[in-house]
């Protein structure tokens, strides 16, 4: 319920910097024991597609590096295989298809675990969204500087 008034309240239309300042405030212990679980479970895909370039998306959240792999978080009562193929859903219009759990690991800075999966996009059209400016698939060896959180996948990101 929290999770959805903070998901409207972040599609408004908020200026830039306030955008680019949202994740500083979340990190503030009072505002997170508030807005958010004591442990959130995030998902992360690595999605490819035919040609085998690794699908990557510009968060508008995301400061200083905006580039990034899909990810999300988990809904209450929701499976996490079912959370990233509807977060990269809403986000970005594209039907994927997951493998396997490939990975799963927890974050030191924060309370965080994240599940990842490795997939295949299977189809749609790009349309953008408030969390997502552009999509692109990248070459694995072309990838831009991916998060501290991300940088643990490098291994998932190779051909």
């Amino acid at each position: 319920m929290i999770r959805q008034a903070l998901r409207r309240v972040w599609s408004l239309p908020w200026p830039e910097p306030m955008r680019q300042a949202a994740p500083l405030v979340l990190r503030l212990p009072l505002i997170r024991q508030i807005a958010l679980p004591h442990f959130m479970v995030g998902v992360v895909g690595v999605i490819r597609n035919d040609a085998g370039e690794v699908l990557m998306l510009h968060h508008t959240y995301r400061g200083n590096e905006p580039w990034g792999l899909p990810t999300g978080f988990m809904e209450h009562g929701e499976q996490p295989r079912d959370a990233l193929v509807r977060e990269i859903a809403e986000e970005t219009g594209y039907d994927v298809r997951l493998d396997a759990t490939a990975h799963v690991y927890a974050l030191t800075d924060r309370p965080l675990l994240n599940i990842v999966y490795t997939g295949r996009y299977v189809a749609g059209t790009f349309r953008p969204s408030d969390e997502i400016s552009e999509a692109r698939f990248v070459a694995p060896e072309a990838l831009p500087a991916l998060g501290a959180d991300h940088d643990i996948l490098s291994e998932l990101l190779r051909p």
